[in-house]
């Protein structure tokens, strides 16, 4: 059963992470986990290219055959219902998000459906691993000696029906989508050749490269550059229309934005839940936490989407209580370069 090998890794892991989380170095650690909060649609039929191409922000007809990339799907009103990486398996897309929109944005695809031959199916057969580590690269070249470990959004099968994808991040990471039928095959392999950890590393290193995703707990809250989307190449404004389109195509003109996405740390033994509200120093609320994950030395690192004009005097509290620290952007914010994309 899936749950038996996602309890398996987390009963492995979480010694391992108290371990592993402590300093830069040693978070350098080759690492395999098992997310456990992903999952995968399938988006199959004659039609799917055509479909995908009027309801997501990814230009469908530039991702060529075992390539992948990123989007965003939106209501009418431009709010981001999931945010997803799509793999092109040729006869199929494969779409990866958190396994709590899985279902719900099936049903709000299906709506779409009706006029085109396509068909949208949930993959709780595949399960999704993270592999990160400073020579992960020659793990998986040992791990897999018939298979090119892939550069940039290049995508390389693994034999039983798998996939290994390269994902960005400020540290080397690939991810492994595996068919559960496969994984008495490649596990004991992988942690053979990498420690495994729970999923909390996982969401350390995605947090620290700003890389957010949308939970269930922030559906229909956030516009694409909310979340930093356009700047992550999620979002293409050559490819033409699809829902919510122009709401975010006009925001990204004006150049108006009033938000962004952060990378926030404190000290604490506490871990704030998803949209707690962030405090300027007058205590007006100015932000609110999408996500969370805690280090082993009560240093808890964080996601939230702040007003850009506060991000210098930001409190967890009202009252300037916890100050919080702000890390700098790994990446460039450019709207006019990110409009040519």
């Amino acid at each position: 059963m899936v749950t038996d090998w996602k309890t398996c890794a987390t009963t492995q892991g979480a010694e391992q992470l108290t371990a592993f989380s402590r300093t830069p170095e040693q978070m350098d650690t080759d690492t395999v986990c098992i997310l456990s909060r992903h999952g995968l649609v399938s988006v199959e039929g004659r039609d799917r290219e055509k479909f995908l191409q009027g309801q997501v922000s990814t230009h469908m007809t530039q991702l060529g055959a075992l390539h992948h990339g990123t989007g965003v799907a939106c209501s009418p009103k431009g709010r981001m219902y999931t945010t997803f990486r799509v793999l092109n398996a040729g006869e199929r897309y494969l779409l990866e998000m958190n396994s709590g929109l899985i279902e719900p944005s099936i049903e709000t695809l299906k709506k779409y459906a009706v006029f085109f031959q396509v068909s949208l199916v949930s993959q709780p057969d595949y399960l999704i691993l993270g592999l990160s580590g400073a020579n992960i690269d020659v793990a998986l070249n040992a791990i897999f000696p018939d298979a090119c470990v892939p550069e940039n959004n290049e995508v390389t099968e693994i034999a039983g029906g798998g996939y290994l994808l390269k994902v960005p991040g400020i540290r080397a990471r690939y991810e492994l989508w595996l068919p559960e039928n496969s994984m008495t095959r490649w596990w004991p392999a992988l942690t053979n050749a990498l420690t495994p950890v729970t999923e909390v590393l996982w969401q350390l290193f995605s947090i620290e490269s700003v890389i957010p995703e949308l939970s269930p707990e922030t559906v229909d809250k956030y516009i694409p550059q909310h979340l930093n989307q356009p700047s992550l190449g999620a979002v293409s404004f050559k490819k033409g229309c699809y829902t919510g389109q122009e709401i975010v195509a006009r925001t990204q003109n004006l150049g108006q934005l009033k938000s962004r996405c952060y990378h926030l740390s404190l000290e604490s033994s506490t871990l704030p839940e998803i949209n707690t509200r962030l405090y300027n120093g007058n205590s007006k609320a100015v932000g609110e936490i999408i996500a969370s994950a805690r280090k082993a030395n009560n240093t808890v690192e964080l996601l939230a989407v702040v007003r850009i004009d506060a991000i210098n005097d930001l409190y967890l509290y009202p009252g300037k209580e916890q100050p919080l620290k702000v890390h700098e952007l790994p990446y460039p914010i450019d709207p006019k370069a990110e409009l040519q994309r």
